[in-house]
């Protein structure tokens, strides 16, 4: 395989894997999760019977404990949830960028959301939502203090609902790229270069599943504002 990694634009490089470009490969790959996650056929077929499963069981752990108020935003949280998760997995592929590794996209996302759940709660219990800014019990001379920490825990929600996913997606995909580079840069030395490759593999094992948690903790945690408001 033919790859340049002394330039910055290496990664537009006509890189070849036994003589098919690699740029084929990605766009081969891409198509064929699109097939599985998008089959309009009556009958599914074993991958779609294993994305059905697997979308299944993570659903209903995601929504095993939610509000029954919230019961009809679960069909929103769930396309989040989809869209996340796609994007993530997506992005491990060569020639595949993440884009929720910046934190335009997923502030994108996390504060329309922050600010929906809870708008419809002051809107549906303005009274209740107030007096979660002063807790049960609190002494009167801390109840200013308390209801200027409450309303900036409030507004740093959407900040760590995006800032946790972009940073936990950017740190993983640096390291796979050191690791890379690392072994392409000690392929003279075999003993070396092998073990760096298994340490390699299995980082990208633990990516992959970093990939699915991120996108289950993004949504579980929208879903626990949304609890709190109703």
């Amino acid at each position: 395989m033919n790859m340049n990694l002394n330039s910055i634009f290496s990664q537009f490089s006509p890189d070849l894997l036994t003589l098919i470009p690699m740029t084929l490969t990605a766009i081969t790959l891409n198509i064929t999760w699109l097939s599985i996650t998008n089959n309009s056929n009556w009958v599914l077929s074993r991958a779609g019977i294993i994305f059905h499963s697997f979308s299944k069981n993570i659903l209903q752990i995601l929504f095993q404990q939610t509000n029954p108020n919230s019961a009809p935003w679960i069909p929103t949280f769930s396309a989040v949830f989809i869209l996340i998760l796609s994007i993530n997995v997506l992005g491990l592929l060569p020639y595949a960028f993440t884009s929720t590794s910046h934190i335009s996209l997923t502030y994108s996302i996390g504060l329309p959301l922050w600010m929906s759940v809870n708008i419809l709660g002051f809107y549906i219990a303005f009274n209740n939502r107030l007096s979660h800014l002063v807790p049960q019990g609190t002494p009167s001379y801390l109840i200013p203090l308390m209801v200027l920490i409450e309303t900036l825990s409030l507004f740093a929600q959407p900040i760590a609902l995006g800032l946790r996913l972009a940073a936990n997606l950017t740190a993983g995909h640096l390291l796979i790229y050191l690791l890379s580079t690392a072994i392409w840069t000690l392929s003279n030395s075999p003993i070396i270069a092998s073990i760096t490759l298994i340490v390699f593999f299995l980082l990208f094992l633990l990516e992959i599943g970093v990939a699915c948690i991120q996108a289950y903790v993004f949504t579980a945690l929208v879903n626990f504002y949304l609890s709190q408001n109703l």
